[in-house]
């Protein structure tokens, strides 16, 4: 209910404002996108602490690596949406598209494990 409570509130007080004071309106629009993303990552605690539980269980990267292309895509997606908010549509685009590069980018020796193991077993 918080975060519904939240998103109502900052979305009226943007509506309001986005007429006359249209730089206002996006501030508050961003403050209040940051409030929730912060709001979000407390309740995520819980989850985090049981993925790295289950990381020491693998003894690999792969849960690392999950969470970190997880963590790529969120904030490129959070950027994203930020600025086509803003109005910037090409930048929004080049953020997806950079975010979604850097998460290839990182998720490669996981890709590359996959392959070699793909391959052996073929052999």
């Amino acid at each position: 209910m918080k975060f519904a409570a939240l998103a109502v509130v900052c979305c009226v007080f943007t509506l309001a404002l986005k007429k006359d004071q249209p730089a206002f309106a996006f501030l508050v629009s961003l403050c209040g996108a940051a409030c929730l993303m912060i709001m979000i990552a407390q309740q995520l605690e819980p989850l985090v602490g049981w993925l790295r539980a289950l990381a020491q269980y693998t003894k690999g990267q792969s849960v690392s690596c999950l969470l970190q292309v997880l963590g790529i895509a969120i904030a490129s997606q959070f950027a994203s949406d930020l600025c086509k908010e803003g109005g910037l549509n090409a930048a929004a685009s080049a953020v997806e598209l950079a975010g979604r590069m850097l998460a290839l980018l990182q998720a490669l020796p996981m890709l590359q494990s996959l392959v070699s193991s793909f391959l052996a077993f073929l052999q």
